[in-house]
C-alpha cells in the first residue's frame, strides 16, 4: 500500500474515470448494460459509479477489479488511461 492519502471525491473520480475507460477499451467495447449483467448488479448501478455518484461497497470494487484483470487498488487510485501510454 502506498503511504498516499486520497479523499473520498479524488477516489470516486479515479473510480469513475477508470471504469469509464476500461469499459470501452475492452475488445468488446461493453455497454453498461452488459456489464451489469456480467457482474450480477442493476445497469443504474454502473452508470452510477461510472458517473461518479456513487462509491461502490468493497465487495463490488473486488469484483470489478477481478473482471477488468486489476487491483483494487490500481482501480480506485491510479490514472489507468496514463498507464497504457
Amino acid at each position: 500500500m502506498r503511504n498516499t492519502f486520497y479523499t473520498e471525491a479524488e477516489l470516486r473520480k479515479t473510480l469513475a474515470e477508470n471504469l469509464v475507460y476500461l469499459r470501452k477499451s475492452k475488445q468488446t467495447k461493453l455497454s453498461q448494460k452488459a456489464v451489469a449483467r456480467l457482474l450480477h448488479l442493476p445497469e443504474k448501478t454502473i452508470m452510477n459509479y461510472e458517473n461518479g455518484h456513487t462509491l461502490p461497497s468493497a465487495y463490488a470494487v473486488f469484483r470489478l477489479a477481478q473482471y477488468y484483470g486489476c487491483t483494487m487498488e490500481d482501480l480506485l487510485t491510479q490514472n489507468m488511461k496514463k498507464k497504457e501510454r
